[in-house]
């Protein structure tokens, strides 16, 4: 497709989220935009969420090619005013806190004292799951601050690690918050895969496609992701509840680091579900929402927070979790 219809179709994006990040930073003429949703289009089925197409790069060729040239020489900071025009996050500290209070989808990776203050109602069994039952929803909104992808050219000059990430964004470990949370995504990037899960901290839009592509095996994907934020944090009834076929999964959960990154790997063992929640009285639909359901916690350590909420032992339990915002699944479209 030519970069004149997809200038076109930026100029509707925009026009359908007005009060979005998008809407205000992304134009018909930010060319790693237009790189970005052109690459989408062709390897991944359906409309980009909402949530991704707030966070492509308002930067243009010139600027892409400045700040790869920066993030090659290791050495030149990413100081306030490139980070403000990138979209980055380098200074930001209050949604950091929520999303390090509130977030921990680590499958036995993290240390139950990394997070505070965990959701009672994130984790549930898969019976929760009936047409009439009672659920609370959790939030579904995105607990980071916004920000952007960086082109992928400058993401690949990037390693995630501290001493790197040091000297490309000082400012973000002036704050006991954000390097906090930079260490948090540490972990995640840095500790080994679990058996038969392979993992990838995706640092560009493209980056998380390719490794989606290639864990899975299909060239063209299809994304999956809750419909929206509705109901967030009510007491809601199940509705229709769809169990969906595919073959491969790809789950991407993002964490924190200046730039929008995501901690993407193959889920095996698991149930995918499209669950319809409804206004307990009135029967008025509020939401699709997408579920995980992992049927196999065997391999996940004893003291991981879903199997404390269920009261329950490795293995003895499957574990289901409603998909944030700022959750995504890729799946082929081979059917079981």
């Amino acid at each position: 497709m030519a970069s004149s219809t997809f200038a076109i179709v930026l100029f509707v994006i925009a026009l359908t989220f007005p009060t979005s990040h998008f809407a205000a930073h992304i134009s018909s003429s930010s060319f790693t935009a237009l790189n970005q949703l052109k690459y989408w289009s062709e390897n991944v089925q359906g409309t980009m969420p909402g949530n991704l197409l707030s966070k492509l790069s308002p930067l243009s060729k010139e600027q892409t090619e400045h700040f790869t040239s920066l993030a090659s020489e290791k050495n030149l900071p990413f100081d306030a005013n490139l980070c403000s025009l990138a979209n980055l996050a380098c200074l930001s500290k209050a949604r950091v806190d929520s999303f390090l209070d509130k977030n921990n989808y680590g499958y036995g990776r993290i240390s139950p004292n990394v997070v505070l203050h965990v959701d009672p109602f994130s984790f549930f069994r898969l019976s929760l799951l009936k047409q009439g039952n009672m659920v609370h929803l959790s939030s579904l909104e995105n607990q980071l601050p916004q920000q952007s992808f960086l082109p992928s050219q400058t993401a690949s000059k990037i390693s995630v690690t501290e001493n790197d990430l040091r000297k490309l964004f000082p400012q973000s470990f002036e704050s006991p918050q954000t390097k906090d949370a930079i260490q948090y995504t540490l972990i995640y990037c840095n500790t080994p895969a679990l058996k038969e899960e392979p993992q990838s901290c995706a640092k560009s839009l493209e980056e998380m496609i390719e490794f989606s592509k290639t864990v899975i095996g299909d060239k063209n994907l299809v994304a999956l992701a809750s419909k929206n934020t509705e109901g967030s944090r009510k007491e809601l009834m199940v509705g229709r509840v769809e169990k969906l076929k595919y073959g491969k999964t790809v789950a991407c959960h993002q964490l924190f680091l200046p730039f929008a990154t995501y901690f993407c790997h193959l889920l095996s063992n698991i149930e995918v579900y499209a669950v319809d929640v409804v206004e307990p009285r009135t029967k008025v639909p509020v939401n699709t929402v997408t579920v995980v359901c992992h049927m196999d916690t065997s391999g996940w350590s004893p003291d991981h927070v879903a199997l404390k909420i269920l009261k329950t032992s490795p293995g003895q339990s499957e574990a289901c979790h409603w998909m944030s915002q700022s959750d995504l699944i890729f799946i082929s479209q081979g059917k079981n």
